[in-house]
């Protein structure tokens, strides 16, 4: 999975995010951005699962990407400790998703992945 994609995909993430449940609203008529946050740390932990499965990615890296993930989420309101356990959760949510199939079905998802990512980016990714 080319570096460019898990960029892209936390960037369009995030954008969706933040546009698309503004109806979602609280009890005092404010969007709730805590659960957008929430929503987006959790993806991100998908996502992160995701690319350790399907390579492309040292720990490093994955590490760097999610240390900016943190910041660019702790910039829009969310804690440290909000993200953190929205990343886990997801990232533990996939992981077993991940561990339960066969290396076949986890090549096949992977290939899915980047044509759904490849698809959505008009085919930049490839």
């Amino acid at each position: 999975m080319p570096k460019f994609i898990f960029t892209r995909l936390l960037a369009a993430s995030i954008t969706i995010a933040a546009f698309s449940p503004l109806h979602a609203q609280t009890s005092g008529g404010a969007p709730n951005m805590a659960q957008m946050g929430n929503q987006v740390a959790s993806f991100s932990g998908s996502m992160h699962a995701a690319a350790e499965v399907c390579g492309g990615y040292t720990k490093d890296q994955l590490a760097e990407m999610k240390a900016k993930q943190k910041q660019q989420m702790t910039q829009m309101g969310l804690t440290a400790e909000e993200f953190d356990t929205a990343f886990n959760a997801g990232k533990k949510k996939t992981d077993e998703r991940w561990d339960a199939m066969s290396k076949t079905e986890q090549k096949s998802a992977c290939e899915e992945l980047r044509q759904q990512m490849s698809q959505a980016f008009n085919g930049l990714i490839k």
